[in-house]
């Protein structure tokens, strides 16, 4: 007997919700989105709604690693799918800096997607590496004390910049 917290709303399966979601912040319009999943809009804002109540009252997070795993095989972004990201892709302190610089230039009015445009990802993209590295983190803790020291430099270089500098030290 399967979980009923799963079950599809209004025929929207979890996987189909986070398949649309992944192709909206891979850079896809919501109309051409749901045409693959064969609903129309005021169906697509139901289902996209429910899921989303069910997801924020899920306490054993059920439905959100069902969700990653399913948003993150589908979402492409400019380093591809989730499966193509690795530590050559985008390398760990890169995904530090531009975790600290969202948070911190976010704080100053900044909007988060223009930050990750300055390291050249998408939603997609910092998804993705979000996923990868989080699991790098999981299986070898160094890589998570690592991340402290880094967020503590990246702090103090994007604190001490004014608005206007934010862009210039930034190299691909």
């Amino acid at each position: 007997m399967g979980n009923p917290i799963l079950d599809p709303f209004e025929g929207v399966t979890l996987d189909q919700w986070a398949s649309v979601n992944a192709k909206l912040a891979s850079g896809t319009a919501v109309e051409e989105a749901i045409k693959s999943i064969g609903v129309d809009m005021p169906k697509w804002d139901r289902a996209n709604n429910e899921w989303l109540t069910r997801m924020r009252n899920d306490t054993t997070f059920t439905i959100s690693r069902q969700y990653s795993a399913a948003f993150n095989t589908t979402a492409t972004g400019n380093l591809g799918s989730g499966s193509q990201v690795s530590a050559d892709s985008y390398p760990f302190e890169k995904y530090i800096e531009a975790m600290v610089a969202q948070d911190v230039l976010g704080k100053q009015g900044r909007d988060a997607q223009d930050v990750l445009k300055d390291f050249g990802l998408t939603v997609a993209d910092y998804s993705n590496i979000s996923a990868y590295w989080s699991g790098k983190m999981m299986s070898d803790f160094s890589y998570a004390m690592k991340m402290q020291q880094l967020m503590n430099e990246y702090k103090l270089k994007y604190e001490s910049m004014t608005p206007g500098d934010t862009n210039k030290d930034i190299e691909f």
